[in-house]
């Protein structure tokens, strides 16, 4: 089917991007900077305490996370916790979920735009793109930081009329549920993510794995032709 079929906006980390395998440790060396500068209790973080703030914007995470430290040293800490992943990324860490590019063949096949909508940094994303080759499928990559960070349903509708209709939204937490529920559209949970609990709730669909996201995909953008 060689006709544009719709769009499919995808989130990055925690929908493709299995994002552990980098921010695990990146988080766990800033929190230890920030207890060696005084500025936290040393503690033992398991996984759960850090995928929790998987995509989240910078300043939103740390100012929920330990708001009793002043903007100079989250971002510090920030900082730290971009460039410790960027150099995980370069020792061939960072790692797409099983089933990602398989899946995304098959919603390439249906003849769907795909399209990134992502709350990191640009030199992220673009770091990326050229990991994994996400240009063979991916025709958009909006990021927070080029619209100042300001929420992922106000960037949607920045970039949509962009895109070809209809759309869906695919993703892992609140904030992707938000961009759909906002912006009526389909939303496409995706339950292996990082979200907490309940997160996934009023979603049209749920994913358990990736592998399920063509079918899904394919079934939510067929609706519409009805």
């Amino acid at each position: 089917m060689g006709d544009r079929r719709g769009t499919v906006f995808f989130d990055y980390d925690g929908t493709l991007h299995d994002t552990m395998a980098l921010y695990g440790p990146a988080f766990r060396a800033a929190c230890a900077w920030l207890s060696k500068e005084g500025w936290l209790e040393r503690r033992t973080y398991a996984d759960a305490d850090i995928a929790c703030w998987l995509g989240w914007t910078t300043e939103e995470m740390w100012t929920t996370f330990a708001p009793h430290l002043p903007e100079p040293v989250w971002r510090e800490a920030s900082l730290r916790v971009r460039d410790e992943m960027e150099r995980l990324r370069k020792e061939g860490r960072a790692r797409l979920f099983p089933g990602v590019e398989e899946a995304l063949d098959e919603v390439a096949s249906r003849g769907a735009t795909m399209v990134l909508l992502s709350n990191c940094w640009r030199s992220y994303g673009e770091d990326h793109m050229r990991e994994f080759g996400l240009g063979r499928w991916i025709e958009g990559l909006h990021c927070a930081q080029d619209f100042d960070w300001i929420p992922k349903w106000q960037i949607y509708r920045e970039v949509a009329s962009f895109y070809p209709l209809p759309h869906i939204m695919v993703g892992d937490r609140f904030h992707d549920r938000e961009v759909a529920l906002r912006n009526d559209i389909p939303f496409v949970a995706c339950a292996y993510g990082f979200g907490e609990p309940g997160e996934c709730e009023g979603a049209d669909a749920i994913a358990e794995c990736a592998e399920e996201l063509p079918r899904l995909i394919a079934q939510k953008l067929a609706a519409f032709e009805k």
